[in-house]
């Protein structure tokens, strides 16, 4: 189900997502689109967020170890978003994403909290293909945005992608071309 460390094409990744933020083949009634930023982030920059009606946090707080919490004046916050508003997902995605590894799940909405318990119990190192691998229909994508690598002269981002074998063709169709 999971592999690591693929290569992806900036322009490929930025495609997907702007797919994503506007493909009406997302099912929000019973799905949640996540996004979790695995810190980079200040605590302004969730505390903005928490202002924004289009965004719900789940959860925000320092991504390191315990006993590093008193360098939280730095950029080191992670949170785990619900998208509210699909039109945002490419934009909030780029802003977790160029900072920090960063994780973008569509899965069912009764999954959302045991995500969210397995993110606040263990913020830095949670196991997404722990949570994710009984799981029949969701996709998963995770990729860090800041560097790039050079392939073939093309731009590539490193990234992982995992699709459910149960999740519905027309949203499995969106990541066809990857």
């Amino acid at each position: 189900m999971f592999s690591k460390y693929k290569e992806i094409s900036v322009i490929k990744l930025e495609s997907i997502l702007e797919e994503l933020s506007t493909s009406g083949k997302l099912n929000l009634n019973d799905y949640d689109l996540l996004l979790y930023g695995g810190g980079g982030q200040s605590k302004s920059f969730y505390n903005n967020l928490s202002k924004d009606p289009e965004v719900e946090i789940l959860w925000t707080g320092w991504c390191g170890p315990k006993w590093s919490s008193f360098l939280s004046f730095i950029p080191g916050q992670a949170g785990l978003l619900k998208v509210l508003k699909q039109d945002r997902l490419k934009s909030l995605y780029e802003d977790l994403a160029s900072q920090s590894v960063s994780d973008l799940y569509y899965v069912p909405k009764p999954l959302t909290e045991k995500i969210k318990q397995a993110v606040i119990t263990a913020p830095s190192s949670h196991d997404s293909k722990k949570i994710l691998q009984n799981e029949m229909s969701f996709f998963y994508l995770q990729s860090e945005m800041d560097e790039t690598v050079i392939r073939d002269g093309e731009e590539c981002y490193l990234f992982d992608l995992a699709i459910g074998p149960n999740l519905p063709h027309e949203v499995n169709a969106l990541f066809s071309n990857v």
